[in-house]
């Protein structure tokens, strides 16, 4: 069997043939947003990318804190009792730290699975929708009387 990546002529080849997992797991975002931290969550996560996260959006509370934390999950494309009762801890512990967490974007078939596994997200405040969240967390949009005009001709 080859290995993912071979060495000719001095250059490292990777082969197409390489497995995914073999890449360094990418990070998942952690955005400062007014004062508020955004986590925009995308695609299948791993648990050493959810592992990472926990550990740097916490380190980033501490260091810098935060008004606010939002978890979106409207991107993630399967969300397992794992990386809810994660969330959830993370969101926890957040809240231990001073920060409200709101955890938005769940799918209808993922909390009604949640619901009735009896895994309760505790201490944890939900939103249908990440505008949802945020308002929740103080952050409104405010729109100049010309905007909403201009947003009906489109």
């Amino acid at each position: 069997m080859n290995s993912p990546l071979e060495q000719e002529d001095g250059e490292w080849i990777e082969h197409p043939s390489t497995p995914q997992s073999f890449n360094a797991p990418s990070a998942i975002p952690i955005i400062s947003l007014w004062g508020r931290l955004l986590v925009p969550l995308q695609g299948d996560i791993r648990d050493t990318q959810l592992q990472e996260l926990e550990e740097r959006l916490l380190n980033t509370i501490r260091d810098h804190g935060a008004e606010g934390l939002v978890i979106d999950a409207s991107g993630v494309t399967m969300l397992d009792s794992h990386l809810c009762a994660t969330l959830g801890r993370t969101a926890a512990a957040a809240r231990l730290m001073g920060v409200r967490a709101v955890l938005c974007g769940l799918d209808p078939t993922v909390a009604m699975t949640l619901e009735a596994m009896g895994l309760a997200l505790e201490h944890v405040e939900t939103a249908l929708v990440l505008e949802s969240a945020l308002d929740q967390l103080g952050v409104r949009v405010v729109r100049d009387e010309g905007e909403d005009e201009m947003e009906e001709g489109l």
